[in-house]
């Protein structure tokens, strides 16, 4: 069931199963995101540090890993407010369909003029 509202003198619809649709795949973008950043964190580590007997070791090692540690934790954060994102769309759908449900009741509970 849409929805509509006036903002400034403009009507806009929002269609409650569309937020949910959306909410979901938001959901779902976060959760793909956060396993794909712990694999890529898992290969780094897995790595290791092959660099470190090399001449410029040291000194790749020193701009290198504040660079990767602060993408890490970066990336998790994203994938954390994907998920975010999803659920907050979908609790906007709950609440716009229950408002939706309780003005059809309170609509309908108004006694009406007979003729």
């Amino acid at each position: 069931m849409k929805t509509g509202a006036m903002v400034t003198g403009q009507a806009f619809d929002v269609d409650p199963d569309v937020l949910r649709t959306q909410g979901t795949a938001f959901v779902q973008l976060g959760s793909d995101f956060s396993n794909a950043s712990k694999k890529l964190q898992d290969d780094l580590r897995n790595i290791g540090d092959p660099w470190k007997k090399c001449d410029f070791g040291e000194i790749f090692d020193t701009i290198y890993t504040p660079i990767r540690d602060g993408m890490f934790t970066s990336m998790d954060s994203l994938g954390e407010h994907l998920q975010g994102i999803g659920d907050k769309l979908q609790n906007m759908a709950r609440d716009y369909s229950a408002s939706d449900e309780q003005g059809l009741h309170y609509i309908s509970a108004v006694d009406r003029p007979t003729t």
